[in-house]
């Protein structure tokens, strides 16, 4: 199925031959043999540079022909068709120079091959370079090591069967190929042997004991296969005449004549065939679970691409997924949405906790007296009496000490706007990736991504002008009948029973600074003058300690009680300035503002224009789920067939 598809690598690892050899061990003369045809080029040297795909397609079981014509096809030029083979070797030649140089190079990149025929079965052989050890040319120094590794590559797929090739008349023990086979497949359940140049063992020795497995067994045995000569070739000696007079020669030779049946080309085509058979029925399974995931996830890229969008319906579309994505902005924030990880919080919960965590506990941490200390407030009561000492506590120290203070709460809550904003801009760029269609087009989302930032920013400085509104109202006006705020007389109760508190250890202080003051007193004479005033006056230079005690006692008890008041309001009103400016003012007007700004029809050619690569794909992907379904029910007729 994959072959008659075109693909050049199948999309699970199919069962297959793979051929390995050393250098001139008869794997390329076995191969034209199976085929028919001499296609493969030759030479004194290493001539099979390149992994070689080789798949052989009966064309009177797949109806392609209905006469006796054969050809090949190159998945590199495909769908021409080759009738002479001579030009087939020339082309193999060619590419072979092309990625791997004219001079011994190798390469890993395969050349993929159709051979197509009344004559062959249906197989799938791949065809490597020979094992050899010396560099020559341009092969690098380690170049063993790389056909090695390369071949690795090729038989590590479990789904192989190895096909071993080594000439008869060389000793078994130091065979590449079956060394190499035995590292991947040390118990021979998936190698065939294949020993070439039988006709050229010395006299008076055969090759019985090692067709019959005795000097290394392998599951699958061995096939005996005589090959031509550089002669027989520049004689022009046919592939066909090479099989006759291969089977000629098992049929008279005394030591073979009795197994001929089991040797030659025609035995080693048909075992190729059953072995392969054999193995398909073993990982038909696992292959049709595989092929089976491969399907399914094929068909969830495809239907993440979508479906081609038609000329007409560019508009109807585009206001789809503006709405789809309009939706999803809300649905984050209300708590909608439902295909989210579940160990994360999510739209709408991160803004709930900026408010009621991070902004809160930002706002709790100003205390009512940060950066002011009783000799501030002291002096603040000083300066606002001036020249008229009064009875009382001036109103006009505690409305100037209790704004400054109120003031500090102006910093935290523009911060909370700024991190809610931050947010909301997260919560756009995750419900793009929400909206699977936008992905499909690249301007389209990039436009409607500067409009969504576009509109949350034009909602920032609004926001930010209410808040600063809040507190400026609250600076502008002092409340003082507020029902929770302390009265004066309260507050002056308070300071009085402190200031008894601390009446005693006042009375020690003064008695020994009295004591200080009668020891310094010298009588006054007519001469004496009043001094002069200090340049620098403090409120702790001012005489009657009790009182200003007293009065700075009183201040910070109205200031606590005011402060507590505007906290708990700017801690309410704040959050929901945000959400009323802000968040809501996002959320309802995101869908017409998209639409306003790019539902023209000027726009839908040039914001619905898919990215080049999405219609290659997409079509690639059409090609493949095609395959893949007929490769589904292509197994399942094996399956049925097996079990009867």
């Amino acid at each position: 199925v994959f072959q008659m598809a075109g693909l050049g690598k199948a999309p699970v690892d199919l069962p297959q031959l793979v051929v390995v050899g050393s250098q001139s061990a008869g794997k390329s003369s076995v191969l034209e043999k199976i085929v028919g045809r001499d296609f493969l080029p030759r030479g004194n040297t290493i001539v099979t540079r390149r992994p070689l795909v080789l798949q052989l397609i009966n064309t009177q079981i797949h109806k392609l022909s209905s006469d006796s014509k054969e050809w090949g096809e190159f998945l590199h030029k495909k769908g021409e068709r080759m009738h002479n083979f001579q030009k087939i070797k020339q082309e193999i030649i060619r590419e072979t120079d092309r990625a791997a140089g004219s001079n011994c190079g190798i390469s890993t990149d395969p050349i993929n091959l159709k051979i197509y025929s009344p004559t062959v079965l249906d197989l799938t052989l791949v065809d490597l370079p020979g094992i050899t050890k010396v560099p020559v040319g341009d092969q690098p120094q380690d170049i063993e090591t790389r056909i090695r590794n390369m071949a690795l590559q090729f038989i590590s797929n479990v789904n192989s069967i190895i096909v071993a090739v080594s000439p008869a008349n060389t000793d078994m023990a130091n065979s590449e190929s079956l060394k190499l086979a035995r590292e991947i497949d040390p118990k021979g359940d998936r190698t065939l042997g294949i020993l070439t140049k039988i006709d050229l063992m010395d006299k008076g020795t055969n090759a019985w004991d090692m067709l019959n497995g005795k000097i290394v067994p392998l599951k699958h045995g061995y096939v005996g296969m005589v090959n031509r000569s550089q002669e027989d070739i520049d004689n022009g000696k046919t592939v066909k005449q090479a099989i006759l007079d291969e089977t000629k020669f098992f049929r008279s030779h005394k030591a073979y004549s009795s197994i001929s049946h089991k040797l030659g080309t025609n035995f080693l085509t048909n075992r190729l065939n059953s072995i392969l058979v054999e193995h398909i029925k073993k990982v038909l399974p696992s292959m049709s679970a595989k092929i089976t995931q491969q399907l399914m996830e094929k068909e969830a890229k495809l239907k993440a691409l979508g479906n081609p969008v038609p000329r007409d319906d560019k508009g109807g579309v585009m206001l789809q997924i503006l709405l789809k994505y309009s939706k999803t902005f809300a649905d984050a924030i209300d708590g909608k949405l439902t295909n989210l990880a579940q160990n994360d919080l999510y739209g709408g919960s991160r803004i709930s906790e900026i408010f009621h965590n991070v902004f809160a506990n930002s706002l709790h941490k100003i205390k009512p007296f940060d950066d002011l200390s009783d000799h501030q407030i002291r002096t603040a009561i000083l300066n606002a009496t001036a020249t008229k000492p009064s009875l009382f506590v001036t109103e006009d120290s505690f409305q100037l000490l209790v704004k400054r203070q109120m003031a500090r709460l102006k910093t935290p809550s523009m911060q909370c706007s700024e991190l809610v904003y931050d947010e909301l801009r997260r919560i756009a760029a995750q419900c793009e990736t929400l909206t699977p269609d936008l992905g499909r087009f690249p301007e389209l989302k990039q436009r409607l991504s500067e409009a969504t930032r576009e509109l949350i920013r034009s909602k920032l400085e609004p926001t930010k002008e209410m808040i600063a509104n809040l507190i400026n109202i609250e600076l502008a006006y002092i409340k003082t009948t507020h029902p929770n705020f302390i009265s004066s007389a309260k507050a002056m109760a308070l300071a009085k029973n402190q200031a008894a508190q601390n009446q005693e250890s006042r009375q020690k202080e003064l008695l020994e600074g009295l004591t200080a003051t009668l020891s310094s007193i010298t009588m006054a004479t007519g001469d004496d003058k009043l001094p002069d005033v200090p340049p620098v006056l403090r409120s702790q230079d001012i005489g009657n300690y009790d009182k200003g005690m007293s009065e700075t006692r009183i201040i910070k008890t109205l200031i606590e009680s005011y402060f507590h008041i505007v906290q708990k309001i700017v801690k309410d009103s704040v959050p929901k300035a945000v959400m009323h400016f802000l968040v809501h003012g996002c959320r309802n007007s995101i869908q017409g503002e998209l639409v306003k700004k790019l539902y023209k029809n000027n726009l839908f050619e040039e914001l619905m224009s898919e990215e080049p690569h999405v219609k290659k794909e997409r079509d690639e992907l059409e090609k493949m789920i095609h395959v893949l379904r007929k490769a589904v029910k292509v197994l399942k007729v094996v399956q049925d067939l097996g079990s009867i």
